[in-house]
């Protein structure tokens, strides 16, 4: 049979494509073209038809897809250890592109074929939820429980596959460890006391190449778990691993309290079918310490110093270990721009170190949305919908939260208008409400909590700022100029307060990557830099550092401290090459235009 796999090269899809070529079958892979996959395809050269592509783009899956008579897809972008680096609840925006824009894509391709193929899909376990609650042994018949992105995905291309019009069937996958001696900092988010049932990746890639020969499994889900010999606790499971690993059991604050959602499956129909529960979990860690070889010499010879690093990739250790952040616990910090960009994901992060949030923004549904994701991780947040242009409505922020909410302990100020659209002309209204809540907004509510947080002897704000104000040589003169007042205010009033109980702090991030860009891309014109951006999350992670030290200003990346002297010593140059980059701009424009 003929046989498309995508996420060909990953834990799975390497499984997948062996039991497949023992099997007889011709075998298409379909992945992205990266340095790593590459050399996972030389392995199997000559056995198999490569298609490197995107799933986001229709014309590669056109190609992959033709004349296949079965499609086997694995490709997903997932919470932890992606092929891509990038995980899948850090980015939930671009990976549902991926995720779901990809499937949609996929079955598009198949459809647009004159003899569809069948689609086999792999799904996950952890479209049940959090279910430690419940009695153990999880049926396809339990509703399904949206807690995070990853699950969100899942759903939404098992209802895609569904309801598409072809021959499908869809296959809802038990905890699959790769046969790797990577680190995975997922390992530290399922609790000890979690129920996890183990499914070996060759048992996996087994029961998927023994699927395409067994009628029955069209039109049904079904679970894939190791069965009853591979159910376990996650402290059980962790600990053979890394007692064969050398490294020792790892202390309990190593690990989350927070329920996760992993559970035992019932896989007795599944098993009936395929026949695939070939192998345990002692298996899989003869073959981890077979990979390791001599490095379990070298771990157990330097023991302490492979532990201290292991732990050190352990946020609750991190965290536990921090006085500072012990202290943080309880306490209440509000956060303006929270609707998206760094003001979510700063939200997002503080909630899940133990603070309460209150949200402020325009936009209630984006709110709403962002306090539903919090609470449902078990955080805490609070909605309160402001227009910070407005005097007034700074005004009643400030007396409304101190009245409904408490102390204020913590003023994130990351509200604020942005790049108006690289050379674009900025009309005069938005220019005074760039001015209005760049600046006014800002000055504003610094004042009014600092009094409060000054009389209270404690307190902490952190003004949000970017490195525009360093470089003005960046197209839009108010935008940069002001960032500029924004880090003239906040060095004035931190050598003001140094020395007291209250601090305030600066964040000047270079370019982020949030939806932003695409607003304000205009006729091809991109913002410069933009290739060099960072995530939202890395900026939160910066925030969330001024919290445990504050510091008078942070850049983000680090070597981004060294801009506030190119400008001033170099400022010659950035004058003598504007107008080149201007023109390199212009003239990218006009090609991407054409």
């Amino acid at each position: 049979m003929k046989v498309l796999v995508t996420g060909a090269f990953g834990n799975v899809g390497s499984s997948t494509v062996e039991e497949l070529l023992i099997k007889g079958h011709e075998v298409t892979c379909f992945d992205l073209k990266s340095r790593t996959n590459q050399r996972l395809a030389k392995r199997y050269r000559g056995r198999v038809r490569v298609v490197w592509g995107d799933l986001r783009q229709l014309e590669d899956l056109l190609t992959a897809v033709k004349g296949q008579e079965a499609v086997i897809h694995l490709a997903f972008i997932i919470p932890k250890l992606s092929h891509t680096g990038v995980e899948c609840e850090r980015e939930p925006a671009w990976a549902q592109e991926i995720n779901v824009g990809g499937t949609a894509n996929l079955l598009r391709a198949m459809k647009a074929q004159p003899a569809p193929p069948k689609i086999l899909f792999s799904s996950s376990l952890h479209v049940y939820g959090k279910t430690q609650h419940l009695q153990s042994l999880r049926q396809v018949s339990d509703p399904v429980q949206l807690t995070e992105h990853y699950i969100r995905h899942k759903v939404a291309c098992e209802e895609m596959i569904r309801n598409a019009g072809l021959e499908w069937s869809i296959f809802r996958l038990a905890a699959v460890l790769p046969i790797s001696i990577r680190l995975d900092p997922g390992m530290f988010d399922v609790p000890l006391e979690n129920r996890i049932e183990f499914v070996h990746t060759r048992d996996v890639g087994l029961a998927l190449a023994n699927a395409l020969d067994t009628p029955e499994v069209w039109g049904q889900v079904l679970q894939i778990g190791g069965g009853p010999r591979c159910q376990f606790t996650s402290g059980e499971m962790m600990r053979r691993i890394l007692e064969e690993m050398k490294v020792g059991v790892l202390p309990a604050e190593a690990f989350t309290k927070e329920p996760f959602p992993t559970d035992w499956l019932d896989t007795h129909d599944s098993e009936a079918l395929l026949h695939y529960q070939t192998r345990t979990l002692d298996d899989y860690v003869r073959e981890v310490s077979a990979r390791l070889g001599w490095r379990c010499l070298a771990v157990r010879f330097f023991r302490p110093l492979v532990r201290a690093w292991i732990l050190s990739r352990s946020e609750p250790y991190r965290l536990a270990h921090t006085p500072a952040w012990q202290a943080l616990q309880g306490r209440t910090a509000l956060v303006t721009g929270a609707s998206s960009g760094i003001g979510a994901a700063t939200a997002r992060l503080l909630a899940s170190r133990g603070l309460r949030v209150i949200l402020v923004a325009r936009r209630e549904d984006r709110l709403q949305a962002l306090a539903q994701e919090i609470k449902e991780r078990g955080g805490e947040a609070i909605v309160f919908v402001c227009d910070l242009a407005r005097e007034e409505e700074c005004t009643r922020l400030y007396q409304e939260a101190n009245s409904r909410f408490g102390p204020i302990d913590f003023l994130v100020n990351s509200a604020g208008l942005g790049w108006y659209g690289f050379l674009a002309e900025m009309p005069l209204l938005t220019a005074r409400q760039m001015v209005a809540v760049n600046n006014g907004a800002v000055v504003q509510l610094s004042l009014l909590f600092l009094q409060e947080m000054q009389r209270r002897g404690r307190g902490l704000i952190v003004q949000i700022g970017s490195i525009a104000g360093s470089l003005p040589e960046q197209g839009i003169a108010l935008y940069s100029a002001s960032k500029s007042f924004l880090d003239y205010f906040s060095r004035a009033l931190y050598r003001e307060l140094r020395g007291g109980p209250v601090r305030i702090s600066l964040v000047k991030p270079g370019p982020v990557a949030t939806e932003f860009y695409q607003v304000t891309c205009q006729d091809g014109l991109r913002i410069p830099g933009e290739r060099w951006s960072v995530r939202p999350e890395v900026v939160a992670q910066a925030v969330w550092s001024q919290f445990l030290r504050p510091r008078r200003v942070t850049y983000v990346p680090a070597y981004l401290c060294l801009t506030p002297a190119l400008e001033l010593f170099f400022g010659w140059v950035i004058d003598l090459l504007g107008p080149a980059l201007l023109r390199t701009q212009l003239r990218k424009a006009r090609i991407s235009r054409a």
